[in-house]
């Protein structure tokens, strides 16, 4: 890769990109990165995936699930982190060129497949599984495929985030559907969030902001 003045750059930039985060980082302002836009640079995105070679967090935001399989096989072989949704494609981890490297799983506000969940959960290299809710009438479906996580050896844990207007109100639907589904409290963590920022409905910021506590921990 050169610089307009022609002097060479070592090492290519792309190169040392470790963590990335690609879509819009608010609810609130999405540009062109709005859910199923065709403005979505695809060709793009797939060219800059294959140049990080070194990349180890990434997250997909916004991208429409029937593209997801024109990324998926692509994806650099040392991703140690991988967040997608809202509402992504399938994710086939039998074919994904990251999965002997991936610790890390989190999907927003998607229903998978028990096969799908299963195959992730019981990989032999997963460690943590988080399942991302923007509001609290969907919490359902991941309580609702706990029992996925039962064959899981590897898994240390699988955390069910739920947000709400306030903490509180979100602590309290985790409660309620803790006391109904009885989850293995050594293994399954209930997150309490609040999806208001700014005064605002914005849940892809606080998606965000789990992301980068999240990418700076490994």
């Amino acid at each position: 890769m050169e610089v307009p003045d022609g002097v060479p750059v070592h090492p290519p930039p792309a190169s040392i990109v470790r963590n990335l985060w690609v879509g819009p980082m608010s609810s609130v302002e999405q540009y062109d990165l709005a859910y199923s836009s065709s403005s979505w640079p695809i060709t793009l995105i797939h060219q800059i995936l294959l140049r990080c070679k070194s990349l180890r967090v990434l997250a997909i935001m916004n991208l429409y699930q029937g593209d997801w399989f024109r990324l998926a096989s692509v994806l650099p072989a040392g991703i140690q982190s991988l967040s997608l949704g809202p509402v992504h494609g399938k994710v086939d981890w039998r074919y994904l060129p990251c999965t002997r490297a991936l610790r890390e799983f989190t999907s927003m506000d998607t229903y998978m497949m028990d096969l799908e969940l299963q195959q992730i959960v019981t990989s032999p290299n997963i460690r943590t599984v988080r399942r991302f809710y923007s509001r609290g009438d969907h919490i359902n479906l991941a309580f609702d495929q706990l029992e996925c996580v039962d064959k899981a050896t590897a898994l240390q844990t699988l955390e069910v985030v739920c947000c709400a207007e306030t903490v509180e109100r979100a602590a309290s639907i985790l409660e309620d559907m803790e006391k109904w589904y009885k989850p293995d409290p050594e293994r399954i963590i209930l997150v309490p969030r609040s999806h208001i920022r700014n005064s605002r409905y914005d849940p892809i910021a606080v998606f965000f902001e789990d992301w980068t506590a999240s990418a700076k921990a490994l």
